[in-house]
């Protein structure tokens, strides 16, 4: 009666569990599954048109990327992958690398008016998706003539 008594117990617990997980690993599963990832400005190498990019330019683009909200997966048909990358686009974007583990990770942004156009690369895979910037963007367009200045003066 014991056992009977203990395995329904054991049973009931891991049925809360599956039906109700906690918070904590509710948080952990949608973070490692999220499309749009956040990144820390120390881990990353950032580019604008083969210039490596540092201080305070870096550090608003990888804010105005932080803070964009998800707009809509723009969807990439098989085949058609090489479309997105910056070799066949007439602007010129800004280049994220960086590592996650054992990947590495190649993000293409270009920046327009009132959104972000994101071009993820993994190993073979991409993903493309827009994301809504309009707040950032007047701090960002400041900060594009100091930019350009700079790569100008390199």
């Amino acid at each position: 009666m014991t056992w009977t008594m203990g395995f329904v117990l054991i049973l009931g617990i891991l049925i809360k569990m599956i039906t109700s997980p906690p918070s904590a690993a509710v948080a952990w599963v949608l973070k490692k599954f999220a499309i749009h990832q956040e990144i820390n400005e120390k881990e990353i190498t950032l580019e604008y048109d083969n210039h490596l990019i540092e201080g305070q330019v870096k550090e608003k683009v990888v804010m105005m990327f932080n803070e964009a909200s998800f707009l809509k997966r723009i969807h990439i048909y098989p085949g058609n992958e090489d479309l997105f990358m910056p070799h066949n686009q007439k602007t010129v974007p800004y280049h994220i690398c960086y590592s996650k583990g054992k990947k590495k990770i190649q993000l293409y942004l270009y920046i327009e008016e009132k959104y972000l156009t994101v071009v993820k690369q993994t190993n073979k895979k991409v993903i493309a998706y827009q994301m809504d910037a309009e707040e950032q963007f007047t701090e960002y367009e400041e900060n594009s003539i100091y930019l350009n200045s700079k790569i100008n003066n390199m």
